[in-house]
């Protein structure tokens, strides 16, 4: 079972109403976004009354952080295919499409919620940036280990810049998530295997 993010001291009492919130939640930022999704309209769909929720989550970005955290469709593994341009392609085939969807929508709305509210940031930070930093850390690692990138490379630096450059075109610049900008990132990248 996922540990709840951001949750209110309250303790749960029902794991099928602990699903059906977030199922709920998936299913009305799935129709209205994040920006229009309301507690109330959780709530309804759930089955629960407000004050559920709230007992369990301090807000409507805590919840749907977790329904997001806990869904399949937003999960992106790091592949291994052997070379580190195809382990940077495979990802990018995979995470691009998801950001250009609703996931990519709601990661939008948690991310200008995070600018607002330092304690749900933290949360944000730790819930979904950290781990998933650290697992492409993992993979430029195993690409450094294979000879791909120079020994001296800073792998974390690295990958801000890639991460930099997806969550730039995400949240600011009107320029394409697509196949033409992942290659291009890629080449850049290759070129810093040896100099």
């Amino acid at each position: 079972m996922v540990e709840r993010v951001g949750a209110a001291p309250g303790r749960r009492r029902s794991d099928q109403a602990h699903r059906a919130i977030l199922q709920a939640t998936r299913e009305v930022l799935e129709e209205v976004g994040y920006r229009n999704m309301t507690i109330e309209a959780i709530a309804t769909r759930a089955g629960v009354g407000k004050k559920t929720i709230y007992r369990w989550w301090p807000s409507k970005a805590a919840v749907a952080l977790e329904a997001l955290v806990t869904s399949h469709d937003a999960y992106v593994p790091f592949p291994d295919t052997g070379s580190l341009a195809g382990d940077l392609l495979a990802y990018f085939e995979q995470a691009f499409p998801i950001l250009r969807g609703k996931s990519g929508t709601v990661l939008s709305g948690l991310a200008a919620e995070a600018q607002l509210d330092p304690t749900f940031a933290h949360e944000f930070q730790q819930t979904f940036l950290v781990p998933r930093k650290a697992e492409l850390i993992e993979l430029l690692r195993r690409d450094q280990q294979r000879g791909e990138l120079s020994p001296d490379t800073n792998l974390d630096v690295l990958a801000d810049l890639i991460y930099g450059a997806k969550w730039y075109r995400l949240l600011l610049y009107p320029a394409p998530l697509d196949d033409t900008f992942a290659r291009e990132i890629v080449a850049l990248i290759s070129r810093l295997k040896y100099s």
